[in-house]
């Protein structure tokens, strides 16, 4: 009986405490290269366990640095963009060489029509959100930043713009 009462006393001392052992959120907060001619002003990705959060830039257009297939790459998010696409440059960086690519399809961008080769990206990390094999093209054409357009987008749960800052949720 003795030891009963001690294992009752032990289990309500551990409900008591319960609270304070249990796991926090915790916010993260991460960095980006600034567009070649522009200054950083705010930190480009806030997160949660489900959720990134990415401020403005200095010309209020929404960037940030995500790892693609391990290798840190800035993208601009585009809504009027359709896909995904790399810039020449950022795509020699993550192993797609322009002499092995197909560049089969022909895209409209601001500056005109350009060849695309389609690629699959084996993984697009950005904190804690991973998306896998995620269709891009690699233009061309070189242009300062690559895009994270709408088909991207729709491979989240959500996104919206709130505040003046985009959210991401997935």
């Amino acid at each position: 009986m003795r030891g009963f009462g001690l294992l009752l006393l032990a289990l309500l001392g551990a409900a008591i405490a319960w609270p304070s052992l249990a796991p926090h959120r915790v916010e993260r907060v991460g960095e980006t290269r600034a567009a070649p001619g522009t200054t950083a002003t705010a930190p480009a990705v806030e997160g949660g366990w489900n959720r990134i959060v990415v401020p403005p830039g200095p010309h209020g257009h929404f960037s940030l640095t995500a790892r693609v297939d391990g290798v840190p790459v800035d993208f601009l998010i585009d809504t009027g963009a359709s896909a995904v696409v790399l810039s020449p440059d950022d795509a020699r960086r993550i192993g797609l060489l322009p002499g092995r690519l197909r560049f089969t399809r022909r895209v409209a961008t601001a500056n005109g029509i350009v060849r695309a080769a389609p690629v699959t990206l084996r993984e697009l990390r950005i904190g804690q959100l991973a998306l896998w094999g995620l269709e891009a093209f690699v233009i061309e054409a070189p242009m300062p930043v690559s895009l994270l357009g709408t088909s991207f987008l729709a491979r989240l749960a959500s996104w919206s713009v709130e505040g003046g800052r985009l959210h991401l949720y997935w």
